[in-house]
């Protein structure tokens, strides 16, 4: 870690969290079921009631005395979504003077979006006879109309038709290929005339596909009760009012196109009608969904997402709302492309119609009966907390640090309660850590911080143990690195300095032959750093192995799971059991090894063994290993080759097996596994004499 002298500075929280409180506030009233608003780039609002009339506000929400347009003897508003629904300036309304809307033409009921003038001598006025018909679309019934249009960032007009209405979409129009019901379209109204009102973008998803309308930009909807776009980056956002169970907010990626979402076959993220469908893969899930239970509501509102300036904490936020419950929602979209959706509030009044965006990105609602335009405030955006100084690096266990908070904004008295349980404001004698707080106004506006607390001089070194079990008369080895060079190094032991070492490496090794809990830490010029995490090393506790003689039969007094048999100090090869039947005189022990590697000898034992004299013709003789529970080997080496049998037989005499060889050397495996446990012995009859060996089966 680089070093650095210690100083007081300002430092930016890294971690920041607020909860959004929003209040509407009035911001005009005197409408007759107000159902969009928009804006044509300059403080103007226009407010669009669905009887048939736009009306222009202020800045400050007064309604203008005469109607900017007025084409209600055109308009059905009959039905409960009938009407003027839709109104959409294009980027360039300044120059041209064009506005488009989306309405219910009174004689049939059919769906009809046509161009406006604006009156070239007054700016607040609207040519109703400039009327330019781009399209009318048949509507079978009067439901489900849809009726939202935008212009899109790449300056294309998109607009939002409804399945046709009914219910369950009985002519299956949001799938159907071939009609404009059910969809959301996207066509070019830049060069409009009435011989061509408009054209289709080569760059829509099915121009060069004749079993689509080439107007389709998205299909699957059963009614888009309003989209947007997202200023920002583009996103198109949609509110998908559901048959009789679910509501859905949609998401599409900004310059995506062709996506199938699902309606009828899914409603929300469940299947309502799948006869026909495709499988589940080939439709865009909704990024949200909700019940109608629980008091949530009926029919889905869809928002804006939030790019003011006013309100840092909605910035982002994505808002819709429930049309009869009054229920708010916002959505955030997180920077690994999830999405979190939280309730934002849960007002008395409804019947929230649809939402409005400024020049500024300050947002606007319809309420239809109340016939009002509220402006959304965010309460806590205000309140903010900042540091106003902290003392920091510090070094480890100085408690020397501090953080010193100051408010702006919001309500007295304002409470802290911090991470380390502090519920002060400020904060002090602090060592090096992460510290949070989290700061409530009166109005119950939040703010949470996370602050750090650096710390300066070396790092903590890493320490561990070659082996953390101490056998009897041995040490292990502790090795410390990380560490800064030059070092010094304090050990401790059971929380006490035992030994301090230096050194000019970034390892160091210590050998200890006492079980304890080790730590250590490292002193420079400068600081210390924090002790080391704990290495404990444990003593094992010794045992004792002690060997008995029964005839040529030496036997452990322990369990034998790792054991080693030797003669005259040498491991005898295969003797691990806890028996061994000596075959020649001399001093055995018994090393037994533990679990954790620890290695542990008997004392030594004399054993003559007189009747094992081998005749003068044998030079070499094995068995091994002995006790066995499968198989013996035998090895015989004469001095010369000379006749002689081998035979084997039981505690009562019983002949297991006999064999006659002619040779000077012979290893045989004798195989026990058919025999009982017991002692069996072995003959061995020579030309010159004759010796027997006994055999032991476990």
């Amino acid at each position: 870690m680089t070093k650095r002298l210690l100083f007081a500075f300002l430092i930016a929280p890294f971690f920041l969290l607020a909860q959004p409180k929003i209040q509407l506030e009035d911001f005009a009233s005197g409408f007759t079921r107000p159902v969009d608003i928009a804006h044509c780039g300059d403080s103007r609002l226009f407010v669009v009631e669905q009887t048939g009339y736009i009306w222009i506000l202020d800045t400050l929400g007064n309604r203008l005395p005469e109607p900017f347009l007025n084409i209600d003897a055109r308009v059905r508003s009959s039905g409960s979504e009938q009407g003027l629904l839709g109104l959409a300036f294009p980027p360039d309304y300044t120059e041209t003077g064009y506005f488009f809307v989306n309405y219910t033409r009174e004689t049939d009921g059919d769906t009809r979006v046509s161009r406006f003038t604006r009156d070239p001598l007054d700016p607040n006025k609207a040519d109703p006879n400039s009327e330019l018909i781009l399209f009318t679309q048949d509507q079978p019934f009067p439901n489900h109309n849809g009726g939202c249009i935008k212009f899109g960032p790449d300056g294309y007009l998109y607009i939002a038709l409804g399945d046709g209405g009914s219910g369950g979409d009985p002519q299956n129009n949001g799938q159907k290929k071939n009609t404009l019901l059910g969809k959301i379209l996207r066509i070019d109204v830049s060069n409009s005339s009435v011989t061509e009102p408009y054209v289709v973008p080569a760059d829509n998803p099915f121009v060069n596909n004749t079993d689509y309308r080439p107007e389709i930009w998205s299909l699957g909807w059963r009614n888009p009760w309003r989209f947007s776009f997202d200023r920002l980056t583009g996103d198109m956002w949609i509110g998908d009012v559901g048959q009789g169970v679910y509501e859905e907010i949609d998401f599409e990626p900004a310059n995506t196109s062709g996506l199938n979402y699902g309606w009828r076959c899914y409603e929300g993220l469940h299947t309502y009608n799948t006869n026909g469908c495709l499988p589940a893969s080939n439709y865009t899930d909704p990024i949200f969904e909700y019940a109608h239970n629980s008091g949530n509501g009926c029919s889905v509102t869809g928002g804006f997402v939030y790019r003011g300036a006013k309100y840092p904490d909605l910035y982002g936020c994505y808002l819709f709302a429930d049309y009869c419950s009054g229920r708010w929602w916002y959505t955030r979209r997180n920077a690994d492309g999830t999405f979190t959706t939280s309730i934002l509030a849960n007002f008395d009044a409804y019947e929230y119609s649809s939402f409005g965006e400024d020049k500024d990105g300050e947002l606007y609602v319809t309420l239809l009966d109340a016939g009002k335009i509220q402006k959304i405030k965010e309460l806590c955006s205000p309140f903010q907390i900042s540091v106003a100084n902290i003392f920091s690096p510090v070094c480890a266990n100085s408690l020397s640090g501090f953080i010193f908070l100051e408010t702006t904004g919001g309500t007295n008295p304002v409470n802290f309660a911090w991470s380390n349980g502090k519920t002060e404001s400020s904060i002090i004698y602090l060592n090096p850590g992460i510290y949070t707080v989290t700061a409530t106004d009166a109005g119950g506006c939040a703010r949470r911080d996370t602050f750090e607390i650096e710390q300066i001089g070396p790092d903590v070194p890493t320490l561990v143990v070659n082996d953390d079990v101490l056998c009897l008369g041995e040490s292990v080895t502790l090795t410390a690195s990380n560490l800064a060079v030059p070092n010094e190094l304090n050990w401790y032991r059971d929380g006490q300095i035992f030994t301090t070492t230096t050194s000019t490496e970034n390892t160091f090794s210590l050998s200890v032959s006492q079980p304890g809990e080790y730590q250590v830490l490292i002193v420079d010029t400068t600081c210390s750093s924090l002790l080391s995490t704990v290495v404990a090393v444990t003593q094992e506790t010794a045992i004792e192995p002690t060997v008995s003689v029964s005839g040529d039969t030496l036997v452990s007094n322990l369990p034998c799971d790792d054991c080693q048999w030797l003669f005259d100090g040498e491991p005898i090869p295969g003797a691990t059991g806890q028996f061994y039947v000596a075959t020649q005189s001399g001093t055995y022990e018994l090393e037994i090894t533990s679990p954790n590697g620890c290695k542990y000898q008997s004392s030594g034992v004399e054993l003559v063994i007189s009747s094992t004299d081998l005749p003068v013709s044998v030079h070499h003789f094995s068995l091994s290993p002995n006790p066995a529970q499968n198989q013996v080997l035998l090895t015989l080496e004469l001095k010369k080759a000379e006749r002689f049998t081998l035979s084997m037989s039981d505690a009562q005499q019983k002949l297991i097996f006999m064999q006659t060889h002619q040779n000077q050397k012979i290893t045989l495996p004798i195989d026990l596994r058919a025999l009982p446990a017991g002692t069996y012995f072995l003959k061995i009859q020579t030309e010159s004499g004759h010796f027997v060996r006994r055999v032991v089966k476990y």
